[in-house]
């Protein structure tokens, strides 16, 4: 509108007569009269109202009274109104208006309405975080960007015309291109007119906006067309005006509410004073931001030179590091809540890891989005997302619950029993990642949480109790650690133990399913205090359904050393019954029996031997039992020797009727005192004939001969025909003098890509792994008869098999791939059974593995050591390498070593501690080439192999490399020159010698003899002598160094070699040339068993077997 009609219709706007409540003469436009709700806002300028419209919803209606005192024409500014609609119809973080109605007594303005805008959310709890702020302030940029390009400025940027959604999605709404672009400073009466609709005297007018008397603004508004809405001319809107708008309402934004400028404040900024009150205050304020990015963008927006602020996009582009990325910007305007859902999802998910501000912001949009989702999946991931967000949320999100505590308890209520039960797994695991409580959640578990879980316990679906039933001990320990952390006492108070109590006692008796899942929380909620053996003991009366009694004795199995010893006594040992007709519940009795023998008393303990003895009786259960027996041997707490308890164990399973034994013919010893003390618990002693046991099923089916069971007899003799035709599992040759001559006796070339692993398993079997993703099983037993064989079990585990493992004390291999893939295997001449397995998150993947004891160790591509238990393959702990050491390339563990040895890419050995699970040392490989292999050779050494062709030994204890031998010469040693095909890719040792073998990319396989160095030579060359070597010391290590001639060249003269000597060394050298022919070798591996052999995989995807 015009600047010189401003002034009248300020003066007139006292005049106007009240807005009527109800909306009349809209029936035309919009079909019918929109329904009043309230009035938002009423100035002397313009009404706002509420309004509600059928096919609408809700609108905001702006009404501009036209003055009766005067004529006025707005035809001007309504058609641009009307024009703005098609100009931002489409923009981002806009929302224009969407009609504009004229009659003869006011201009409507109409557009939708949304609930919150910047003012009213930045002081509503929860409050906007840092990231939460950055985003809004990003998005205010966006819109401003979006008008500007197209032409518009919106002339009234303030916190109260920009709306915010529930999930933080700003808007830049009520463009004002009708108010005055010029303001007269000597006069505050137009700008509480336009401006100040709120009577905040809050001022976000860029000060050159303001004009004195007498300027060249004041003459040009003077002139008779000089009209300040227009939208072109000198004094039109400038995009720098609303730049410095922006500017001012992120100020209050980061101030929380606190305004940057007051009328006069700008006044005084506007006269270019540094020691004015305004402009020392406003750099104060925005001193005072604590996010120093944010300040500088502001002190950059707020400059009084228009000239010098940038653009929209040019501030979006020079400070786009601190603005965080908007997932759902392109399409959250239009999709539906599910759609938004599964997009959200579809974002997070293929992130391995989300931004701590991205963190929140998706939250944000979460927790609004879930509530309305209609498909039961969408609320699903909708909980998914929301886990991600709390765990991976930076220190807000772990410490304070506020903002997705509330929706998932919301969604534990939800009709579909799918979405209850993710939800309570859900609260579960939030409070999990809780490491604080701020002093206003102190009290959430006594006044939210538990009252929650009462409701949930009650509900009608069995998987939703089971599910709680699941969940109580995790958040019973929540509870505990974080009361403990606050230093509440106690840290389970009285009010949440008994709420706790009342909820387990309530699943206790519930179906067969709830109170199995109970039983499995049972250690935690025994130790917390919150159930009681009382609970659980009613279960064995449960007769109709085993797997619940075999449960009660797993558990007991659990927290045998949580149960005190009055209570086993008195309640849990009368109550094992060996007499189940199950045969799974007297087995979980067994090893319940077997955990409880130290709380047991003698008496007792002997009552329960009885018992025994009749459970061995049952071919079934008699290796179940023999753990209770050979336990209740080393264990019983009696005053005896171990001799003398295996006596009294014969004793009490005796049903001679021989006499007593007397001893008055003997001088009285210590045995004979405690033989006194077995009279005192009842035992009978008798004299026990001891007969020596020829062969273990021999034995047997004597035994079980007097029983007369023809099934069992037919499955001895069974075993005794695989006793006879089974192979040793010891060396049958002695490995200390064994020489190798490199003869071929066997080939296999069943991988399609080059073998990268080779172990040997017991029984003569040994284990290959390839590059085509396979793992393959032989029988070396086959090669003594045939040069040819085949793989006896084939696993396809997929992508590149990258490390193999064999632990003799469990009789199993471990294989990992790069796929991510760890695999337990239990191998024979049979076949192979998978026993386990496991995968590494997203993007890693296991380098090499190995075993430590019942732990399997894995080394993975990002440098991290993996500690897995055997069992079930659940990771226990992981430690993280240095990165300055490089990538692990290989490992070396013992059965002997309570460590690991780590090999990298950078040289380095780093030793590991498997029971602890820390780094204990790093050794730097002198010359610093990479390690390519790793072996165990004494209790405190390793055997190093490098890309160089070097192997050399490490002392663990004094970090020293005493002696290396070198594939290089001596010249090329000194040079510390390399040559790739002299890099070392296979290294095994011969056990229980000093003999280890190398393999090479020369395809020369080396038998080094640490012992006594004269010995080595190469087992497949043409050449039969050994090639000279050269010693050489650096620092505190022996180089020896091979000084060979070259392979092809002709053999220099020597003394003839004449008769048989001649025939066999001709022999050895044809063989070795055709053991050569295979190409590079990639592993070496030593089989024992049943003779000694070589095994040469190749790159060529051949194993070669040579003796």
């Amino acid at each position: 509108m015009g600047q010189a009609a401003s002034h009248a219709l300020v003066a007139a706007a006292d005049l106007q007569p009240p807005l009527a409540m109800g909306v009349s003469g809209l029936e035309t436009e919009l079909g019918e009269s929109p329904q009043h709700i309230k009035i938002l806002g009423s100035t002397r300028f313009m009404k706002t109202i509420l309004c509600k419209q059928p096919h609408e919803g809700q609108l905001v209606l702006h009404v501009f009274m036209r003055p009766v005192s005067m004529s006025f024409d707005v035809t001007q500014q309504i058609a641009t109104l009307r024009g703005l609609y098609s100009l931002l119809g489409s923009a981002q973080h806009v929302l224009s208006h969407v009609r504009v109605i004229s009659d003869e007594r006011a201009v409507y303005i109409l557009r939708q309405y949304l609930h919150n805008n910047l003012y009213d959310r930045i002081s509503t709890r929860p409050f906007l975080s840092s990231a939460e702020k950055r985003w809004i302030a990003y998005q205010m940029l966006v819109a401003l960007r979006e008008a500007h390009s197209r032409g518009v400025c919106h002339g009234d940027i303030k916190a109260e015309n920009i709306v915010v959604t529930s999930w933080n999605l700003a808007y830049l709404a009520d463009f004002a291109p009708f108010k005055p672009t010029y303001l007269p400073a000597d006069d505050p009466a137009e700008f509480n007119f336009y401006f100040d609709s709120a009577g905040r005297q809050c001022c976000c007018i860029a000060p050159e906006r303001f004009y004195d008397p007498g300027s060249n603004v004041a003459q040009l508004l003077a002139a008779p067309k000089g009209g300040g809405g227009s939208a072109n001319g000198l004094l039109a809107l400038q995009p720098s005006m609303d730049i410095f708008s922006v500017g001012c309402v992120i100020a209050e934004l980061f101030l929380d509410g606190n305004p940057l400028f007051s009328l006069s404040r700008l006044l005084q900024y506007r006269s270019k004073q540094a020691d004015t009150p305004g402009a020392a205050e406003a750099d104060s304020l925005v001193a005072g931001i604590a996010d120093k990015e944010i300040a500088e963008l502001v002190q950059n927006m707020i400059q009084l030179d228009p000239e010098a602020r940038l653009s929209a996009s040019e501030y979006l582009d020079r400070w786009a590091g601190i603005f965080p990325r908007a997932p759902l910007a392109a399409y959250m305007d239009t999709a539906s809540p599910d759609a938004r859902m599964r997009a959200l999802h579809a974002e997070v998910s293929s992130e391995s890891q989300v931004s701590d501000s991205m963190c929140e912001i998706t939250a944000s949009v979460a927790c609004a989005n879930v509530r309305n989702c209609i498909q039961p999946s969408s609320r699903c991931m909708g909980i998914k997302v929301l886990l991600q967000c709390s765990g991976s949320g930076g220190a807000m999100m772990r410490g304070d619950p506020d903002l997705i505590l509330p929706y998932l308890v919301a969604l534990a209520a939800d009709p579909s029993p799918r979405v209850r039960a993710e939800a309570i797994v859900a609260i579960r695991d939030l409070l999990l990642d809780l490491r604080q409580l701020t002093p206003i959640n102190g009290s959430i578990f006594d006044d939210y949480i538990a009252p929650h879980l009462q409701y949930f316990a009650a509900d009608a679906s069995v998987g939703v109790r089971c599910m709680v039933a699941s969940v109580m001990a995790d958040i019973a320990d929540s509870a505990y650690y974080l009361k403990q952390l606050g230093n509440s006492e106690p840290p389970m108070s009285d009010f949440l133990g008994g709420q706790m109590r009342a909820i387990v006692s309530r699943l206790s008796f519930d179906e067969t399913e709830v109170k199995h899942v109970l039983l499995c929380s049972f250690p935690q909620l025994y130790e917390r205090g919150i159930q009681s053996l009382s609970h659980i003991i009613t279960y064995l009366n449960d007769r109709d359904c085993w797997f619940l009694r075999a449960a009660f004795f797993d558990v007991v199995f659990a927290a045998s050393g949580q149960i005190s010893r009055h209570a086993s006594r008195e309640y849990i040992v009368p109550l094992i019954n060996l007499g189940d007709q199950e045969v799974f519940v007297v087995i979980s009795a067994l090893r319940a029996l077997v955990r409880l023998v130290p709380q047991m008393s003698p008496a007792m303990l002997w009552d329960k031997l009885v018992e025994v003895q009749t459970v061995c009786k049952e071919p079934g259960l008699r290796m179940a039992a023999k753990g209770f027996t050979d336990l209740t041997i080393a264990n019983a707490r009696l005053p005896m020797a171990a001799e003398l308890a295996r006596l009294a164990l014969d004793i009490a399973k005796a049903n001679s009727p021989d006499p007593p034994m007397t001893f008055a013919s003997v001088q009285p010893s210590d045995t004979d005192d405690r033989l006194v003390e077995l009279r005192g618990i009842g035992a009978a002693l008798r004299t026990v004939f001891l007969t020596a046991v020829r062969d273990p099923w021999a034995a047997g089916a004597e035994s079980v001969k007097d029983n007369g069971s023809e099934m069992l007899n037919s499955f001895l003799r069974k075993k005794a025909l695989e006793l006879e035709s089974s192979q040793p599992t010891a060396p049958s040759q002695p490995l200390d003098g064994w020489r190798p001559h490199g003869t071929l006796v066997g080939e296999v070339s069943e991988h399609t890509e080059a073998v990268t692993c080779l172990v040997a398993a017991l029984g003569g079997v040994f284990v290959s792994g390839s590059d085509d993703g396979t793992v393959r099983v032989f029988d070396g037993a086959v090669f003594r008869k045939s040069a040819v064989s085949r793989s006896v079990a084939v696993h396809a585990q997929g992508g590149r098999i990258t490390g193999l493992a064999f632990s003799a004390a469990l009789d199993c291999v471990a294989s990992a791939s790069d796929a991510g893939s760890i695999h337990v295997l239990r191998v024979s001449r049979t076949g192979l059974n998978v026993l386990a397995t496991a995968s590494l998150p997203r993007g890693e993947h296991a380098t090499c593995v190995g075993f430590s004891g019942a732990v399997v160790v894995v080394a993975t591509s990002l440098s991290r050591v993996v500690f897995l238990d055997a069992i079930h393959l659940a990771q226990q702990d992981a430690v993280q390498l240095p990165a300055a050491h490089g990538r692990p390339t290989s490992i070396a563990t013992s059965p002997t070593w309570a460590f690991a040895v780590i090999g990298t890419s950078a040289g380095a050995c780093v030793l590991v501690d498997a029971r602890f699970r820390v780094t204990v040392r790093a050794y730097q490989h002198l010359l610093g080439h990479a390690v390519t292999g790793l072996t165990a050779h004494t209790d405190d050494s390793v055997l190093v192999a490098t890309a160089a062709g070097d192997v050399c030994v490490l002392n663990l204890r004094t970090g020293r490399w005493p002696t290396c031998v070198c594939a290089r010469s001596l010249h090329e040693l000194k040079g510390n020159s390399v040559s790739r095909r002299q890099r070392v890719n296979g290294l095994a040792r011969v056990p229980h010698t000093s003999t280890v073998l190398t393999g090479s990319n020369d395809a020369l396989l080396r038998l080094w003899d640490l012992g006594h160095l004269e010995r080595s030579y190469v087992v497949n060359s043409a050449d039969a002598s050994p090639p000279p070597y050269a010693s050489y010391r650096l620092n505190d290590t022996v180089y020896y160094c091979e000084n060979a001639a070259p392979l092809h060249a002709p053999p220099s003269p020597g003394p003839r070699i004449r008769g048989a000597m001649a025939d066999t060394t001709r022999a050895t050298a044809a063989a070795a040339n055709s053991s050569r022919a295979a190409g590079p070798i990639s592993t070496v591996a030593v089989l024992t068993v049943p003779a000694a052999m070589i095994l040469c995989g190749q790159q060529s995807g051949s194993i070669r077997v040579l003796i």
